[in-house]
């Protein structure tokens, strides 16, 4: 029988070289850039601070901008969705050779402590992890569990 350590650490480089590859293939496909606790569908701000819109641009030419509702719920001890009107901004990151489908970034998206370092907070999405939004503009939210819920709003023409 062979050294159980051995084969975990085996296991371990294996899972950390995956992870490397996955990260490494992806580029930048474009930017969203999300409104949270401003007033919504006649609702106050103090009514939805966890209520986002967004707007989805691709780097790709000749593609319309695909809009967004969702919303956004920090976890953890007396957590709470920051106060105020805030603007997040995010690096959509994907397959390199992919065309972005109209509805791709509709689904939820949940903080990756694996590729979150230091000011950095990555949320890659649950139904399909090839697709991670990065923030630009984590104003004091890198390190927090954080999950982001996206659905289309409507189809670009």
């Amino acid at each position: 029988m062979r050294n159980p350590r051995s084969l975990i650490s085996v296991l371990v480089g294996v899972v950390l070289a995956a992870s490397v590859a996955h990260a490494q293939s992806q580029t930048s496909i474009g930017v969203l850039t999300c409104t949270s606790g401003a007033a919504t569908e006649g609702k106050g701000a103090a009514d939805s601070p966890g209520q986002m819109t967004c707007g989805f641009k691709s780097t790709a030419s000749g593609v319309a901008e695909q809009r967004y509702s969702g919303s956004l719920k920090v976890k953890g001890q007396e957590a709470k969705a920051p106060a105020g009107k805030r603007v997040w901004v995010w690096s959509v990151l994907g397959p390199a050779a992919a065309k972005v489908p109209a509805d791709a970034l509709a689904q939820k998206y949940v903080a990756d402590p694996r590729r979150s370092a230091g000011p950095v907070l990555v949320l890659t999405g649950e139904s399909n992890n090839a697709i991670s939004l990065q923030a630009e503009t984590a104003d004091g939210a890198a390190g927090m569990a954080m999950e982001v819920e996206l659905k289309l709003l409507t189809t670009p023409a």
